[in-house]
């Protein structure tokens, strides 16, 4: 939000324009204007406080869409008064409120002089602002009666006078910079002494936005431009003369050097504000007749005593809608002056050119100078006589009636009664309408006519001549010609109804009170014809020079707002007054600009700046330099890469045109005077500040300078004279600005030594216009140097080529052509140990377009090398250290070859071994995860060595050269080791390394929900990464922050790894859990990096779910003296020391295992192999050694995974859905049901048909398959073959044990379960456990005493063999993620290599079921028995 435009300063009875600019996101809040802090004005568009002199101007923009340049409200003020100077406040009623504060004081009018009175009682202005460059406020006028004298009168500081006269002048702007909004840090530069002084208090950088303003205030209306051109200060330095200022843009050749010059422009305004009258005020322009303009104004607010006369200049547009600015020194032949005395305030311009559109300016005059000119303003020359017709009525006049007139002479088709014979439809009239009625068209147009001749209207309005008779009412007949006339038919109607003396006439003194960048504030006088008949006004206006149509915006009154105009800009603008009938005629038009004015575009020229470069050579990557619209941002971007093709880019630029001339009267400095010419003789750094004038000075010459000439050679050479010929330049054949009007042939005598010099002016000098010359009197065998220039108008051209020409040259057969100049400047712009660079500039005489290839002779020792390039330098590679080598350049041109330039020695450098510094990191104290970290690798050593950047142990960058800088971004903490290497095969290679410590955000592993009984010790434990090192702490409300105290109940602890400093272990022990102390427990650790949170719980154990022991124990008929064992969990302390129940220890572990096995849990608690067994509740022998050393530690593994792992499934059910397929369902575990991951079905054959003894007895022909859910589909079945089936539950802790086993066929449906057998299958089961022990001692002596399971059933493996009883233990089960429901993707419950074993009895399973077969199993190793409880112990691994 930004106040902007409208003065601070008023007079009494002036109007008062407060500007207040809304942005977006606050556009559509509700804006108020305040008097002061209390007093509300406004609320949006209406008015809140009784004074009716208040009012807003606001134009509501569209929906949606945001005008250019913010929400304009502006607040009116009319008729001020003394009481309304107060601080105003535009307040935005949104959230927070938005204010801007809007200074105003009024003060009485200035007294005004006798001289002067006339001109203020014919002409006065009801308001005054405005922001034009140059132009201040006028103040309302008035005549002050003597009694007045001794009033408290305001007076400017800059017409304060002392006794005798002389003006009192302080030179401060202040005023004028407030009324423009100038910043106040850059209010010092508004009083002329603190320019002077240097103590602005600002640096100039600082205010570039408000110099424009600040300019214009300081120029103060005057016209300074005589003085400046007086001392000498250079057009391009003038703008400031003018009130004019150019701010420095991304342009180059908007970087011009005035600083030179900036006080002898400031003296000029010391001098000339005390003596210069600033601009006419309120100009105003009345059309009187077809031949005269009436021109108004008033006097200066400055020096208006010190006029002598006032000078009007209107300038005749081209066409009546002329769409660009018209200046009067553009054309003098359209240009009409005239002088009026001082003391008169309006003037009429006579003999104009009838029905004209003329741009009017006043400027002011005395001894001294003149003023700036006044605001432009268009107006029309119109006939003699019109508005004396007409006279100011209260009412709208009575329509002709003209559809009477039509039907009296005989037309009464409809169509024609409706459209032709009425004038207001006459505007919606098309081309059907007008061939229909074209037989009545003599008729029609007469009668609309209505015998008055309308031709002057039209014409004022437009209207071609072809249409005119329209206008007259003299149409004959319709032809096809007449078409065109439709799209002004709505001016036609507005000229009828004008001619009927029924519209209102134009409106008067349309003018700008306030311009700003992006509006403009436009007012203008109601019209003096029918006044009170207006119902709206239509303000045209359209930016000049756009070729678009004008925008036209109905309103009800001035002043108007207009919107959405670009900076920079003019535009143009007029006002219709419109009535119930139509619109009246135009207002004069008003041209104005709008704030902050842009340097004028060059013009357009035929020379091809980027064909020469091309041409050149120039690097594709340098080619935006090469233009005269070259950016400072482009040359900052690829300075460093294009500094070898400046010289290309400056010929280019020159384009073999000689600028010097320019150059001098733009104040460039001798020392970069050569860069006129296209030649770099010093450094173009120096230069720099000079680059705009330079850059205009090539932009005025290729449009006004003749092109070089193009194949300058020799026809003959006699003893005594040589003859030339040579080709004007055919880039600009068609260009007759710069044609040459002579050509200039300049020769010498030169010798062995001069010859190789380049110098612009030769000893003698012919000029000719034709295009070839013959050279006499010379002298025999002697050698010439000749060149030829173009010669026009405004300077010349540099010479293309140069010609070496020996008069005893008698070969007069062949054509010898010019060739470049030699190249010259040869530096060693940079060196090593193995190679130099050498780089020069280009010739200073050759053809911009011509093709030139550099050859770069190179001598080593006595060893030649020659280097063909077209670039301006070149790189000698592959050299040895310390040595010397000799260098020179000839430039071949299209037609020849150059001289060869100066000789160049250079030494390559001795070669250093490299050396590398350890890296440098930034930062220096904390690098962050995630965020960035910049390396720096210094390396010495010459050659430049090759430096390698490893971090973390990886190659990151590799470059040549001493420095290497890399950024790093999105840090990982595996980035602690971070190493520079260095080699350039000189000596022994070199590392430096560093590690620095990678800072990141706490991280948090919890151990999740712990189960304990009620007065068990619980300690809940998580582990954290974090560096630095975090704060911790425990929450028991995650919400409310409520922390665990220390003490009592609670002890928390937190150690360091002593491996690892940025692993840490908090803890927090309870260490008698009670009810209170259920729920959750939150982990909290931060440091400066961030924070991180997790859960831990402790629930107390649900002993509902878990069976009853001492019913197990009862079942198992465990003897009664041991029965002390069993309560609700099986304590084992009350009988471990009795030795009568050792015998009872194996049901008293079935009765604890509860159905879960446990092996894992053993495991890695060192119980041993032949103890494991109990872990699962199936009994040992012999019992005694496990008794007494392993019995606690099995039951602690029970006690721990009491609430950990489950039970084994329940009720098995087989639905038999084809002769090949069953479906398996069953029921969650009784125990522990939540804690189930997955579940693991085997079934076999109880028949299988195998030669392989071994398979049969570990049970390699059963097949399994993991499942999610409680069912499972088994597909590949045989039929009339009984199959068993177990389900055993697990989870990533452990397992269950076997359910009961289900057996089933598929040939009569038979299904049986093992759990209700009757007594002939125990039996049977012994006998097969008797048939195993024979099968198993006879594969002793097979296998050499190698181990197999002992039991067999019907034939068959039954559950109960070690081949499933040994099975890995699933105590780091994975369940995979299931494809179908109930069904598992046949993925293994471990990690491990399954391999598909001969005999299984499962195939042809379809994509929802998967099969995983079982692994072979062997014995365990010496050294797996002596780990005995680690990885694996106790079972016999798996092997492919």
């Amino acid at each position: 939000m930004t106040g902007t435009g409208g003065p601070s300063l008023v007079h009494v009875g002036e109007d008062a324009l407060l500007t207040c600019v809304v942005m977006t996101p606050f556009n559509n809040d509700t804006v108020l204007w305040r008097k002061g802090p209390h007093e509300i004005l406004s609320a949006g568009i209406n008015r809140v406080t009784g004074d009716k002199r208040i009012s807003v101007l606001h134009d509501d923009s569209p929906k949606g869409r945001t005008p250019l340049g913010g929400d304009v409200w502006v607040l009116l003020i009319k008729e001020a008064r003394l009481n309304d100077s107060d601080v105003y406040v535009c307040e935005v009623n949104s959230d927070p409120i938005v204010r801007s504060f809007h200074p105003l004081t009024v003060r009485q009018p200035k007294k005004k002089t006798a001289s002067s009175r006339n001109a203020t009682e014919s002409t006065t202005s009801s308001s005054s602002t405005t922001s034009l460059p140059g132009q201040s406020t006028s103040p309302e006028t008035s005549v002050t009666s003597e009694e007045d004298d001794s009033s408290d009168m305001y007076t400017d500081s800059e017409e304060e006078v002392s006794q005798d006269g002389v003006p009192l002048v302080t030179h401060d702007f202040t005023d004028c910079c407030h009324a423009n909004n100038v910043s106040e840090g850059c209010m010092g530069f508004c009083v002329l002494h603190n320019i002077l002084d240097g103590s602005a208090g600002a640096e100039p950088e600082q205010c570039e936005r408000d110099f424009p303003n600040i300019v214009r205030c300081m120029a103060d209306g005057r016209n300074h431009v005589p003085c400046c051109v007086e001392k000498g200060i250079p057009d391009l330095c003038q703008d400031m003369c003018r009130g004019e200022y150019t701010p420095f843009t991304d342009l180059l050749k908007s970087r011009v050097s005035c600083v030179q010059h900036t006080l002898p422009g400031l003296q000029c305004i010391l001098d000339n504000i005390q003596r210069l009258p600033s601009e006419p005020q309120s100009v105003s322009v009345e059309p009187l007749t077809e031949r005269s303009l009436q021109v108004s104004w008033q006097a200066p607010e400055k020096l208006a005593a010190s006029v002598k006369y006032y000078q009007i200049n209107a300038t005749r547009l081209h066409a009546f809608d002329q769409d660009y600015l018209a200046n009067a020194t553009d054309s003098k032949d359209g240009l009409v002056t005239l002088q009026v005395s001082a003391d008169q305030t309006t003037a009429v311009l006579s003999n104009l050119t009838p029905f004209t559109m003329y741009t009017v300016t006043v400027s002011a005059h005395n001894d001294h100078g003149s003023s700036l000119p006044s605001m432009r303003i268009r107006a029309l020359t119109l006939e003699g006589g019109v508005v004396s017709k007409q006279t100011s009525v209260a009412v709208v006049p009575v329509l002709p009636d003209v559809r009477g007139c039509c039907m009296k002479k005989g037309i009464t088709h409809r169509t024609c009664l409706e459209k032709m014979c009425d004038p207001v439809k006459a505007d919606f009239t098309e081309v059907p309408d007008l061939m229909v009625c074209a037989p009545w068209a003599n008729i029609t147009f007469a009668c609309l006519a209505n015998n008055i001749d309308h031709t002057p209207c039209c014409k004022s309005r437009g209207i071609p001549e072809g249409c005119l008779s329209f206008c007259s009412g003299t149409v004959k007949a319709i032809n096809f010609n007449y078409f065109k006339c439709l799209q002004y038919m709505s001016e036609y109607s507005s000229c009828l109804l004008q001619g009927y003396g029924v519209l209102s006439g134009p409106p008067s003194k349309l003018k700008a009170p306030l311009i700003a960048s992006h509006f403009v504030v436009l007012e203008w006088k109601p019209p003096k014809i029918l006044p009170d008949t207006v119902t709206a006004y239509h303000l045209h206006y359209r930016k000049l020079g756009s070729g678009e149509e004008y925008i036209v915006l109905e309103k009800d009154q001035a002043p108007v707002i207009v919107e959405d105009l670009e900076a920079a800009t003019y535009y143009e603008a007029f006002v219709v007054a419109v009535n119930a009938h139509g619109k009246g005629g135009p207002s004069p038009r008003l041209v104005f600009q709008t704030k902050r004015d842009a340097a004028m575009e060059p013009a357009h020229t035929h020379y091809n700046i980027s064909a020469c470069c091309h041409a050149s050579g120039l690097l594709p990557q340098c080619a935006p330099l090469c233009s005269y619209d070259a950016k400072m941002s482009d040359i900052q971007k690829l300075g460093n890469t294009c500094r070898g093709q400046i010289g290309t880019i400056v010929r280019c630029s020159a384009g073999g045109r000689d600028h010097t001339a320019c150059c001098n009267r733009r104040a460039v400095p001798p020392k970069c005077q050569s860069l006129c010419r296209g030649v770099i003789t010093s450094s173009p750094a120096e230069c720099l500040p000079f680059a705009g004038n330079i850059i205009q000075c090539f932009e005025e010459g290729i449009g006004h300078i003749p092109a070089p000439v193009e194949d300058l050679h020799v026809t003959s050479v006699t003893n005594t004279s040589i003859s030339l010929a040579w080709v004007p330049s055919e880039m600009e054949a068609n260009s007759t600005e710069n044609k040459p009007t002579d050509y200039l042939v300049q020769y010498g005598k030169v010798n062995n030594m001069t010859m190789y010099e380049t110098v612009i002016k030769l000893e003698h000098e012919l000029n000719t216009t034709e295009t070839d010359i013959e050279l006499k009197d010379l002298e025999p065998k002697a050698l010439y140097r000749i060149t030829v220039v173009s010669r026009g108008e405004h300077g010349t051209s540099l010479p293309s080529s140069m010609l070496l020409i020996n008069t005893s040259r008698t070969d007069s057969a062949s054509t010898v052509y010019g060739a470049p100049s030699p190249p010259h400047s040869l530096s060693v712009s940079a060196h090593s140990a193995t190679w130099i660079t050498v780089s020069w500039q280009p010739p200073e005489f050759s053809h911009p377009h011509e093709t030139i290839t550099y050859r770069v002779i190179h001598k080593v020792a006595n060893n030649y090398t020659v280097i063909d390039t077209r670039l301006l330098w070149v790189r000698v590679n592959n050299l040895l250290p310390n040595t010397q080598h000799i260098v020179y350049v000839v430039a071949i041109g299209s037609k020849g070859t150059s001289l060869p330039s100066e000789t160049l020695v250079a030494w390559t450098d001795p070669a250093l071994p490299a050396y590398v510094d350890p890296p440098t990191v930034h930062p220096s104290d904390i690098i962050s995860e995630g965020g960035s970290m910049t390396i720096l690798c210094l390396a010495m050593g010459n050659p430049a060595p090759t430096i390698s950047l490893y971090v973390g142990g990886h190659l990151v960058r590799q470059d040549t050269s001493r420095h290497m800088i890399t950024v790093i971004h999105n840090v990982t903490t595996d980035m602690e080791h971070i190493s520079c290497y260095a080699d350039n095969g000189y000596g022994i290679p070199m590392q430096a390394a560093k590690k620095v410590n990678i800072s990141f955000a706490p991280r948090i592993q919890a151990s999740g929900i712990t189960v304990a009984s009620v007065g068990e010790s619980v300690d809940l434990k998580c582990t954290i990464r974090a560096r630095p090192i975090p704060k911790t702490m425990f929450w028991r409300d995650h919400d409310g922050r409520v922390p665990v105290i220390q003490g009592g109940n609670y002890d928390m602890s937190m150690k360091n790894d002593v491996d690892d400093n940025s692993l840490y272990v908090m803890t927090l022990t309870i260490a008698k859990l009670s009810s209170q102390d259920v729920g959750d427990y939150f982990c909290h650790a931060e440091n400066a990096l961030g924070s991180s949170t997790r859960a831990v719980s402790v629930r107390i154990r649900n002993t509902a779910a878990s069976s009853n022991i001492s019913e197990c124990c009862m079942a198992q008929n465990v003897s009664s003296a041991c029965m002390s064992a069993c309560s609700f969990y099986i304590d084992i302390e009350s009988v471990i020391d009795r030795p009568e129940c050792i015998v009872d220890f194996d049901k008293l572990m079935r009765c604890a295992a509860d159905g879960s096995d446990h092996r894992g849990c053993c495991a890695s608690k060192d119980v041993p192999r032949r103890c494991l067994n109990w872990c699962r509740g199936e009994p040992i022998t012999p019992p005694g050694i496990c008794a007494l050393q392993h019995t606690r530690t099995i039951v602690g593994c029970f006690q721990e995974n009491r609430d950990r792992l489950p039970g084994p499934p329940q009720n098995l059910k087989v639905q038999v859905l084809s002769d090949e397929e069953v479906l398996i369902r069953w029921d969650p575990p009784a125990k522990n049901p939540s804690t189930v991951e997955g579940y693991r079905v085997f079934w076999h054959d109880l028949e299988p048909v195998t030669d392989n003894l071994s398979n049969v007895i570990n049970g390699l022909a059963t097949s399994r398959l993991d499942a999610k859910e409680t069912s499972i589909k088994l597909e590949g079945l045989k039929p009339n073959v009984m199959y068993e089936l177990v389900i055993k539950a697990g989870n990533h802790l452990g397992a269950s044990v076997l359910s009961e086993p289900l057996r089933f066929t598929l040939g009569d449906q038979h299904i049986t379960s093992a759990s209700h057998g009757t007594n002939a299958g125990v039996i049977s089961g012994i006998i097969a456990g008797l048939l195993a022990i024979v099968l198993a001692i006879a594969a002793i002596f097979v296998v050499k005493r190698g181990k197999f399971g002992p039991k067999q059933a019907n034939g068959g493996v039954a559950f109960e063999n070690p081949s499933y009883l040994r099975e890995m233990n699933v105590e780091h089960v994975q369940i995979p993620a299931v494809s179908g429901p109930g069904v598992g993707n046949g993925a293994d419950w471990r990690q491990e290599s399954l391999h598909t074993a001969n005999g299984t009895a499962t195939t042809g399973l379809n994509q929802d079921n998967s099969v995983v077969p079982m692994a072979t199993e062997v014995n365990p190793s010496l050294y797996e028995e002596l780990k005995l409880g680690h990885d694996r112990a106790g079972f016999k691994r798996l092997v492919s």
